[in-house]
């Protein structure tokens, strides 16, 4: 679970739990994108934004080798279960969004909407 404030080592965790049950490849690309999402989020106040900066944040910005849309998704519905929302969708529409921010078709604001 993610506390009040998020942090890069809680991603990295999620993103380790998430390729050692599903496979992929460990390892960061890029550590300064996963500390400036971070660094987003932290300064959001509200828990949607904070949502959206962290999914979009994760998805389009690769700070990891592989499972960048795994690990974004479940830091966001961390984020979001922490105040108490759900994500209510089917897997199907899910992995259909996930690769939509993927490929840059949605913008942070359009995540948060």
């Amino acid at each position: 679970m993610v506390s009040e404030e998020l942090s890069a080592s809680q991603i990295i965790e999620i993103h380790n739990e998430i390729i050692q049950e599903f496979g992929g490849e460990h390892g960061m690309r890029d550590p300064a994108t996963l500390d400036y999402t971070v660094y987003r989020v932290n300064r959001s106040r509200n828990i949607y934004r904070k949502a959206a900066i962290a999914l979009h944040g994760i998805c389009t910005g690769h700070p990891f080798i592989d499972g960048n849309k795994r690990s974004a998704l479940v830091t966001t519905d961390n984020l979001l279960r922490e105040h108490h929302y759900k994500i209510c969708a089917s897997n199907d529409d899910v992995v259909i969004f996930m690769l939509d921010v993927a490929s840059y078709t949605h913008s942070m604001e359009s995540v948060e909407s």
